[in-house]
């Protein structure tokens, strides 16, 4: 495993355990395994009961979780300083020592029903949920929890499988954050449950795809709930900072277009924001909203005015210097926390090789000029935009 540490002045640590694998790295068959696998290896180990793996975190007052994304899993714990080695121990023995019992198996999946059912309740999933699978027509657009039918038909050895497939020692990273780690030497072991069922690493082509288009999904409840976007490009792609400082001007912030014109001026609506999301492979600009039923396409004519202005006249010089400083106090903020350190850490070692300094960053970000902005401002095309409307609506128009 690769290890990489960032000691920083902190009573606590963060420490985490990531796999370079999420639902995007799923076949047909295979939709919901990653996050089936986060639950199950919380189930009992060769050492510890489901129950021991939760009491000795607990009684360290720390917190051990999981995460599952489109294209990693991470495990990781947060603990004072002083607990690292028994806290790392709980997280070592569940990474090489789950056992995937059959009987918690199927126990198992009734919960992640239960979270399947939570998510479609909930029309701020549940739109950009139906957003994305109509959308992304490849594994980044399929659902991370699966499907009710494929959580159903999961037997042990298609866990495993998955395991051995993805679950690769020399490919994952523990990245640790905070008080002492530099003294510690984060040893896993080198047998893990699964060895029997480790084959070579498949050729994985993962491939990003957008289509533009309009759905309505009609469910009765209060409120229309919109999700809106355009493609635009990955991760890897420098255009990135531009991006982000157009979109804090645009809709990330209380003090952004979309939320001084459409909420508080128009009152259309109670929340509004815009998201850069970008992936390895693409990327995308969103906007996220919701109204009353009948307000819907007022809703939705109002944003594609606010779209339309910025195509035309671009961002002022002072929204951009505004939206530097809004990055950078918002970025060195977030970074305070030695769990958001850790997390930053393991993921720019996955996609980069290596962690990219805050102070990379922000100098990226100040170089950032109104060109810059006016480049992605190019490649936001109302024409290929795709919209998905859930709620009391039988139509919208764009």
């Amino acid at each position: 495993m690769k290890i990489k540490r960032i000691k920083k002045d902190t009573k606590s640590a963060s420490v985490g355990i990531f796999v370079p694998a999420g639902s995007a790295f799923e076949n047909e068959k295979e939709r919901g395994l990653a996050h089936f696998i986060e639950h199950m290896l919380f189930k009992g180990t060769k050492r510890r009961s489901y129950k021991e793996i939760a009491a000795d975190i607990d009684k360290l007052g720390g917190v051990i979780n999981a995460f599952t994304s489109t294209e990693y899993t991470g495990f990781y714990i947060k603990v004072l300083k002083d607990y690292i080695p028994m806290a790392f121990d709980v997280l070592a023995d569940i990474i090489t020592n789950s056992v995937i019992d059959a009987v918690e198996l199927e126990k198992e999946k009734g919960v992640i029903i239960e979270e399947i059912n939570m998510t479609n309740d909930n029309p701020d999933d549940a739109v950009y949920e139906a957003f994305l699978e109509n959308a992304i027509p490849t594994s980044f657009g399929k659902p991370i929890l699966g499907t009710k039918e494929h959580i159903l038909s999961y037997t042990r050895e298609d866990l495993l499988r998955f395991l051995g497939k993805f679950y690769r020692p020399e490919e994952m990273i523990i990245s640790a954050v905070g008080g002492d780690v530099d003294r510690f030497d984060f040893d896993v072991g080198d047998r893990f449950f699964f060895d029997e069922y480790v084959q070579p690493r498949p050729e994985v082509e993962l491939r990003f795809e957008f289509k533009s288009g309009v759905d309505v999904i009609e469910r009765d409840i209060a409120q229309a709930n919109v999700v809106m976007g355009c493609e635009l490009f990955s991760v890897y792609d420098d255009r990135k900072y531009a991006a982000s400082l157009l979109n804090s001007s645009f809709g990330a912030t209380m003090s952004s277009r979309l939320f001084q014109s459409i909420r508080e001026e128009k009152s259309l609506c109670y929340s509004i924001y815009s998201s850069v999301k970008l992936y390895s492979k693409g990327g995308m600009f969103l906007i996220f909203a919701a109204t009353s039923n009948d307000r819907a396409q007022h809703l939705i004519d109002a944003i594609r005015y606010e779209l339309e202005k910025l195509k035309k006249d671009g961002l002022t010089k002072e929204e951009l210097e505004n939206a530097k400083t809004n990055f950078n106090g918002g970025y060195a903020l977030s970074l305070e926390s030695s769990y958001s350190v850790m997390v930053k850490q393991a993921i720019d070692t996955i996609l980069y090789g290596d962690y990219v300094s805050e102070d990379y960053i922000m100098d990226r970000i100040n170089k950032v000029s109104l060109d810059d902005i006016q480049q992605v401002i190019d490649l936001i095309d109302l024409n290929r935009f795709h919209i998905t409307c859930l709620g009391n609506v039988k139509s919208i128009n764009w």
